[in-house]
């Protein structure tokens, strides 16, 4: 049974956000799942002329008085292999409830179409994927790992969708890594509406469980409030599928 969307963003701590934390309080109480707040941390991002980072003793001072059983407070830390120092530091120094692994960027902003030009899609995703695994093995104190399917929201080929067939043995080390380490993988819901978004999250599904995996985490990635626990009927149809345990964190702790 899913109990908390672990994936929320709000302004002005994550600034591509449209909501702010007093529209989700509205909510909370009466909102069929509890809501983990992951802001946007992106040491050494470029891209564009957002700043992926927030101040956390502002955040805490800010957003303790709202934390509660179905509130809680996180990051969603954006891996780069030279900011992984910069992580360590923000993870080891500040309580979140929950931290989520991410990669937003292969030498630039892979949501821009600058990262597709005079690429192949075959090698734009092998250098995604290759970077994930690289990022992760050198750093992993973090709870789940974030929507894998990320490029397939931006990518500008004809058939942007992640194949396990094209990609196998790079998605094979990725979950057998965070299996090995106790690491959850998220159903980051927001492509599950389209049958190709759910078609191509059932197929990765699939591996990962073949593998042994058996922990997600599911959030919607909202960052308006509207689509707060958007498409978890559709996330709940795939962890019933595969017999997965829904999760969530607090205090960096594993809850069912």
């Amino acid at each position: 049974m899913i109990k908390y969307d672990t994936h929320i963003h709000t302004y002005p701590f994550s600034q591509d956000s449209h909501q702010r934390v007093e529209e989700l309080m509205k909510i909370n109480n009466h909102h069929p799942y509890g809501m983990i707040l992951t802001e946007h941390m992106d040491y050494n991002y470029s891209g564009s002329d957002i700043k992926f980072e927030f101040n956390p003793k502002e955040y805490f001072a800010s957003y303790l008085p709202y934390r509660n059983d179905r509130f809680l407070l996180g990051v969603e830390m954006g891996l780069q292999m030279d900011n992984l120092d910069s992580v360590k530091r923000t993870v080891d120094s500040y309580p979140f409830d929950m931290v989520i692994g991410a990669i937003h960027c292969v030498n630039g902003d892979i949501a821009f179409p600058d990262y597709y030009n005079n690429k192949s899609k075959q090698e734009a995703y092998s250098r995604y994927l290759d970077t994930m695994l690289s990022c992760i093995e050198r750093y992993h104190d973090f709870d789940t790992l974030a929507h894998i399917d990320y490029m397939c929201r931006y990518a500008t080929y004809d058939d942007p969708e992640l194949h396990v067939c094209d990609h196998r043995l790079a998605l094979e080390a990725i979950f057998n890594f965070i299996i090995d380490h106790d690491i959850c993988l998220e159903i980051n819901t927001r492509r599950l509406g389209t049958e190709n978004g759910y078609q191509t999250m059932n197929e990765i599904l699939r591996l990962y469980h073949f593998l042994g995996g058996r922990y997600v985490t599911v959030g919607s990635d909202a960052h308006y409030v509207e689509n707060v626990s958007m498409n978890f009927d559709k996330a709940d149809c795939l962890i019933r599928a595969y017999n997965f345990i829904p999760v969530y964190f607090k205090e960096r702790k594993r809850m069912e």
